[in-house]
This record gives C-alpha cells, structure tokens and sequence, in this order.
C-alpha cells in the first residue's frame, strides 16, 4: 500500500512537470509566431513602398531594396525558429499522451485486479467446508462395546448444523455480493469523464493545440 501511494504520487509529479513543460512551450511558440507574424507584415509594408517607388531617387530605392533583403533573411530565420519550437511541442505532447495511455493502463489493471480479488474472496466463502471422519474416530468407535452411544453424545456440541451453515454462507455471501457491487461503482466513479484529473487537463491541452 505504502508503495502504491509513493508510486501516485510520483506519477502525479511527473504529470505537473510534464503540464509545465508543455505550457512553457505553447508559451514560446506563440511568442515566435507573433515576432513572425510582425516581421512579415513589415516586409509586406516594404515591399509596398518598392513598388510605389517610381519616383524614388536611385540611391533610396537601393537602400531599401538592401533592407527588404536584410528583412526577409529575419523573417526567414524566424521561420526556422517557429518549425523547431513546433516540432519540440508536437515531441511533448506525443511524450505526454504516451504517459496518458500508460496512466490509463495501470488504472485499468489496478481496477481488474481488485475486482478479481473480490469476486476470489466471494468464492472462497461460498465454498462449504467438508466435515471428514478420520480413521482414528472410526477404530475408536469400534471399540466401544454394543456400539456404545456415549461417545456420541458427548460429542453432540462439535456436530455443525447444516441448516446453520447454510445460513451463515449466505449471509457472507451477501456481504460480498454488497462490496464487491461497492467496489464497481467505486471504479465506474473513478473513471468520472466530468472529473478532470492531470493527465485529463494535459489531453484537453493537446487537442487544444494540435488544431
């Protein structure tokens, strides 16, 4: 039990640094879209001016045409940058579904093996203990002379009631029939989609950015 709590709680450690790694990518990538997106409008506006420049002196057209050059080698770069900021958030949140899926797994296995433990336990109970006489018992009553029925009686208390028995499987019976129908509403509780966990908020954030 300890080892499960220590192991949930570093996989919920993980989930939070994984959930801060991908909010600082998503944070930089805008931040590289939005400079791309200024440099190519001042392109766009510089090669406007070009063109309205038929009356320009030949030494100021020059000079801008250096500056258009100068402006779309910027943008360029920029470009590079925004596709390798891309590509490394597309690599996390592949990294982070990945998690996801295994999160789910284990929780689908915990869940399996639980339920398996109970329904074991169930049948168990269910089983009704076999009463055996052994050979001793049997050579002990051949010795009593004319079948003696002392022994017998003094060994009424020891005699299970069949009836009783019976009654009391099925009362455990139905204490495990109640925990284990506790035990699948738990598990279909634990799955509660309007329940957002890390790893939901880490999808929702995936989805979010891949459109």
């Amino acid at each position: 039990m300890q080892d499960e709590m220590e192991k949930r709680q570093q996989d919920l450690q993980e989930a939070q640094e994984m959930i801060r790694r991908l909010e600082e990518q998503l944070k930089q990538l805008q931040l590289a879209k939005d400079e791309l997106e200024a440099q190519q409008n001042e392109l766009t506006a510089m090669m406007n001016r070009l063109e309205e420049s038929k009356n320009m002196e030949a030494a100021e057209r020059a000079k801008l045409e250096q500056e258009i050059l100068a402006k779309q080698e910027e943008v360029t770069r920029i470009q590079s940058v925004v596709e390798a900021k891309d590509e490394e958030t597309k690599r996390l949140q592949d990294e982070v579904e990945a998690v996801r899926r295994k999160q789910a797994e284990e929780e689908m296995e915990a869940a399996r093996k639980k339920q398996e433990e109970a329904t074991a336990a169930m049948l168990a109970a269910s089983t009704p203990q076999h009463h055996h006489v052994t050979e001793n018992d049997q050579d002990d009553n051949d010795d009593l002379p004319n079948g003696d029925v002392s022994r017998d009686l003094a060994t009424d208390d020891n005699i299970i009631d069949p009836v009783e028995e019976r009654r009391t499987l099925a009362e455990r019976n139905e204490r495990l029939h109640d925990q284990l129908k506790m035990l699948k509403q738990d598990l279909a509780q634990s799955r509660d989609e309007t329940k957002e966990t890390a790893m939901d908020k880490i999808h929702r954030e995936n989805v979010r950015t891949r459109k």
